[in-house]
């Protein structure tokens, strides 16, 4: 992904905008085709304090045919974004562009084990639970045993290893009309432009240079 040093964010915001997403576009490639997935991961750090992305696919996806082989992936996590006409940033003698905010994660994929696999969607349920209905405790053993089995034996889990992470903010950092950008981003009715405006006027991301 081609990023600049004024448009990425530190390395801790980086993790701190994948776990808050949790969803991501998986892309690799097996025999000569490309696969892509939308799907759910979940970015930790294992007992030797590595970062890793534990993820899962449908069985019936061409994609878990590649796990095996540990090919190269990448996974793109992405944020609001939206077009900008030249008139936001308080004059019509500008180009239009598009904000954005996106992470990039290469590495290699590892397919799990089933044990692996019940272990990493559980901790994932957990997060996410507890993240979205105030004071859970639901848990996968809250369903019928045959049923747990059967989804289990439909999917098949991954992890992402040996990761590269590169972020891309896009928010006029480098250049003027920040004021009239936040204020039209604001008053916008579109939510992805409200949440915009905020980090235009508090970038996440490295000073201009």
């Amino acid at each position: 992904m081609y990023t600049r040093e004024h448009f990425s964010l530190p390395p801790e915001a980086v993790h701190e905008f994948v776990r808050a997403r949790s969803f991501g576009v998986l892309a690799t490639c097996h025999q000569g085709r490309v696969f892509t997935s939308p799907l759910p991961v979940d970015l930790r750090v294992d007992e030797d304090g590595e970062l890793f992305v534990a993820g899962h696919v449908a069985r019936a996806n061409g994609m878990s045919k590649a796990f095996g082989s540990a090919p190269p992936a990448t996974l793109t996590v992405l944020g609001p974004d939206s077009y900008v006409p030249a008139e936001w940033f308080g004059t019509r003698s500008r180009i239009p562009t598009w904000f954005y905010c996106a992470v990039e994660i290469s590495g290699r994929l590892e397919l799990s084990d089933p044990a692996r696999t019940r272990a990493d969607i559980e901790v994932l349920i957990d997060r996410l639970q507890r993240r979205t209905v105030e004071g859970s405790s639901w848990t996968l053993d809250e369903i019928p045993a045959d049923l747990t089995t059967s989804y289990l034996r439909n999917i098949v889990g991954f992890r992402l290893t040996g990761l590269d992470l590169a972020s891309c903010f896009r928010l006029n950092q480098n250049k003027d009309g920040m004021e009239s950008l936040a204020e039209a981003l604001t008053t916008s009715d579109v939510a992805a432009r409200q949440e915009l405006a905020d980090l235009v006027r508090r970038p996440p991301t490295a000073p201009a240079g």
